[in-house]
């Protein structure tokens, strides 16, 4: 995968993030490993502390779990039953021990969630975040309870073989990796554009 624009003095781990499609479903992850991607979430900033960020961990150590979880992802993500491991993020939207919504709760969850983005592109893992599953059908499946938002599903695995997925998305796994430019992001006159 190539960027469109020099990112040099990016950090390279930061440069270096994709979320690639092309997994090896015959690569394990080491359960020390992937211990290393939750204690980097773990450390994501929390107002007060409150860490709202929970993981749903489904891998070969529980078959029956993890074919489960697997149900719940859309036809258009098959590509993810490569994956050894399948997290969904989970976020508490209420403050525990008080009866209010914690407004901070999906911004501080994704924090966590990129760092252990970051991480695990320092193992050299894929770390491929999606929303195509049921929400509805996990919470069923797994008791999740309504004061936990249900926020993305991520395959977690080793690099595998591109002509191994479906064509649609092997231009994915070549193309050039693009983002807006700078001046579409960027505001210093108070005035958002609607676009």
């Amino acid at each position: 995968m190539r960027s469109e624009t020099n990112m040099e003095g990016i950090v390279d781990i930061i440069a270096g993030r994709w979320s690639s499609r092309a997994i090896d479903a015959s690569a394990p992850i080491e359960l020390g490993l992937l211990g290393r991607l939750f204690e980097a979430a773990r450390w994501a900033p929390s107002s007060f502390n409150n860490q709202p960020w929970r993981f749903l961990s489904f891998g070969p150590e529980n078959a029956d779990a993890l074919e489960r979880a697997r149900n719940s992802l859309v036809p258009r993500n098959a590509w993810a039953l490569a994956a050894p491991r399948l997290i969904f993020v989970l976020s508490r939207i209420d403050e525990s021990g008080a009866e209010r919504k914690n407004a901070l709760a999906m911004y501080e969850t994704g924090m966590a969630a990129i760092q252990m983005a970051l991480q695990a592109t320092r193992e050299g893992l894929v770390f491929h975040q999606m929303i195509g599953f049921d929400s509805q059908l996990l919470r069923k499946n797994f008791g999740i309870p309504e004061n936990f938002a249900i926020l993305t599903a991520v395959a977690i695995g080793w690099p595998g073989d591109p002509e191994l997925i479906p064509k649609d998305f092997r231009h994915m796994e070549t193309g050039t990796r693009t983002r807006r430019v700078i001046d579409e992001l960027v505001f210093s006159d108070g005035a958002v554009p609607t676009k």
